[in-house]
């Protein structure tokens, strides 16, 4: 059981570090990454719609993964929204945009990758779809555990299971 509770752990908190920087960099350049979301993909009014309301769903999720607040949901809902980025890199790839910046870390992602290409952001979202599972998979407490991880995390860890 104490694995489990590991793997679940690590991979929280690699997916919420992920999300909390990809929605601070976006935030932190909304019109460069509705600029570039508008230049590529759809119209500039749903360009405008994504960009209002994308970087507050990561914000969310990444803090939910952090503090271990309905993790199993928290993963459940980052695997749905890492499978649309996966069809939206696809399609980028698939229309000849392959190595075009994908613009998912916003401005910070100068900072730490240079410019991820899209071929390279489908890369990292596989990883990030697989990390989200691990969360989902291996979290030992109840689907709607509102217990942060910080608060009791050796009764999860310690106490006897059926499972093992």
């Amino acid at each position: 059981m104490r694995y489990r509770y590991w793997i679940a752990f690590g991979a929280s908190i690699l997916l919420a570090l992920v999300f909390i920087t990809s929605g601070v960099g976006k935030l932190m350049g909304q019109s460069a990454f509705l600029l570039a979301l508008s230049t590529y993909i759809i119209s500039p009014d749903a360009a405008a719609w994504v960009t209002s309301w994308l970087p507050w769903v990561e914000l969310v999720l990444g803090a939910c993964l952090l503090v271990g607040i309905f993790p199993q949901i928290a993963a459940g809902i980052s695997t749905l929204l890492i499978a649309a980025f996966i069809m939206h890199n696809g399609w980028m790839i698939a229309n000849g945009f392959g190595h075009e910046p994908c613009g998912c870390l916003g401005v910070l992602e100068r900072l730490f990758t240079g410019e991820l290409s899209t071929m390279g952001s489908l890369y990292v979202d596989i990883a990030l779809v697989i990390l989200a599972l691990a969360v989902y998979f291996c979290y030992p407490g109840r689907l709607l555990n509102t217990r942060p991880w910080f608060m009791g995390w050796r009764e999860i860890v310690e106490s006897p299971s059926k499972e093992d």
